[in-house]
């Protein structure tokens, strides 16, 4: 059985400060946040793990890859080392920034042409993740593989002949039994989080690195076609318009109620239309 995960390091958007935010554009400078696993695909990567010891009681070997598109820091590489996946695939390489994050029809067939269709039983990736969260490239690689593709996932079960998924839809909550191979992105999971590593995985795990192969042709990548629609060349044009912030203090000893009336009168005039 081979399981592989599509992840995203993303950035921690607290640690941005206003300037940076006020210059939103490729040419911004953020190399000093934090990156992170994005939330859902950090559910991904924990239940990759989950299923790995699943299978095994069914004498079914298991390997687990992790597989990112985007920029993979070290420590992050060394924690899913130290979690327990078997191989980690860095294809960022020579990736604009632009396609990482704004070309989802790109990036799923490099994916996919990293993948394989018959490499992986089980593909898993999270809902969403990136700037624009747009939830486009697991649903965009389940077609360029030519493979069924669940959303909304919350658990999976090994079963007898496949896999039990457990998801929510817009009528409700449902428990299906699907063939493999599949690719299911999960949401709000009740796996929430990757496990913790002890000092001892991370120390084992120290000499070990992702694997960065030649970043895959993108063949499928064509305007109208399964995986293309974008000009690879064409990065996107950022506009943010800079809040106003207006606060007006009252004045000592004032009447209160007719502040509050001059207030609404200057600042809130139409808000009760």
């Amino acid at each position: 059985m081979k399981i592989a995960v599509c992840f995203k390091a993303v950035p921690d958007f607290d640690q941005v400060v206003e300037a940076d935010w006020d210059d939103f554009s490729l040419a911004a400078d953020w190399g000093y946040v934090k990156r992170a696993f994005s939330c859902f695909d950090e559910s991904a990567l924990e239940t990759a793990l989950r299923l790995r010891p699943m299978w095994e009681e069914m004498d079914e070997k298991t390997e687990c890859t992790a597989v990112t598109a985007a920029p993979l820091p070290s420590p992050l590489c060394k924690i899913l080392f130290a979690a327990g996946f078997d191989r980690v695939v860095d294809i960022s390489r020579a990736l604009p920034k632009e396609a990482v994050e704004f070309q989802p029809r790109r990036i799923a067939a490099i994916l996919g042409n990293q993948l394989g269709p018959a490499a992986c039983d089980l593909i898993l990736t999270g809902s969403q993740a990136g700037y624009a969260d747009t939830g486009m490239v697991p649903l965009l690689l389940a077609e360029f593989l030519g493979i069924p593709a669940l959303t909304g996932v919350e658990e999976l079960t090994p079963c007898a002949g496949g896999i039990e998924v457990r998801r929510v839809t817009g009528g409700g909550r449902e428990r299906l039994r699907v063939r493999l191979p599949l690719l299911a992105a999960l949401g709000n999971s009740p796996v929430s989080a990757l496990r913790a590593v002890t000092l001892s995985a991370r120390m084992s795990a120290s000499k070990r690195e992702a694997e960065r192969p030649p970043v895959p042709n993108d063949s499928g990548f064509k305007p109208g076609g399964v995986a293309g629609g974008q000009n690879p060349g064409e990065a996107p044009r950022f506009h943010r318009e800079r809040r106003r912030k207006n606060c007006r203090f009252l004045p000592a000893g004032a009447d209160l109620a007719q502040s509050v009336a001059e207030i609404r009168t200057e600042y809130l005039r139409g808000w009760e239309q």
